[in-house]
């Protein structure tokens, strides 16, 4: 009889990692997220349009817009296949995808967690932006076209000051 020897293995941003590897280069200690596994945390400005701004990205929204990027961190962080039409619903401008959520049977709530979408209803389109960080009453989020014109920013602000958090997990 043969017995087989398991090691473990470090998984980081999606690689498999040898063990030896693993002790090199340990990913920093994954925070409780909304996606249960481990996830890229890091905070920065990768968003691949972030050079052609105005055209349609792959989810069916404007690149450089707050709702492209969201889409691009929800299916490149979290790992959902999220587009315009999610789950039969059409998502639209940042102001309705609370409403969408809840259309199409997600949680939505005040409540954030990491990987959640904040949402703001104000203002002719309203804005969403990906929650990085949470610290007590204080979240860190990403997005675009908030400060700056079709450009990458984040902010930590009072979770409070958020109309809704949608939950993708």
């Amino acid at each position: 009889m043969r017995l087989a020897v398991i090691t473990a293995a470090t998984v980081a941003a999606g690689t498999l990692l040898s063990p030896a590897a693993s002790a090199a280069t340990a990913p920093p200690p994954v925070q409780a997220a909304a996606c249960d596994k481990p996830c890229d945390r890091t905070i920065k400005d990768d968003y691949p349009y972030k050079t052609k701004p105005n055209v349609a990205d792959p989810w069916n929204f404007w690149t450089g817009q707050c709702t492209s990027f969201a889409a691009w961190r929800i299916n490149q962080r979290l790992g959902v296949t999220f587009t315009n039409r999610y789950k039969d619903v059409l998502w639209g401008n940042a102001n309705t995808w609370d409403d969408a959520a809840k259309k199409a049977k997600m949680k939505v709530d005040k409540t954030p967690k990491v990987g959640d979408i904040a949402v703001w209803n104000a203002g002719r389109t309203g804005h969403v932006a990906y929650v990085a960080q949470i610290s007590g009453t204080k979240i860190v989020v990403e997005e675009y076209n908030y400060s700056t014109a079709v450009a990458y920013s984040k902010r930590t602000i009072a979770a409070n000051t958020v109309d809704a958090f949608i939950h993708f997990f």
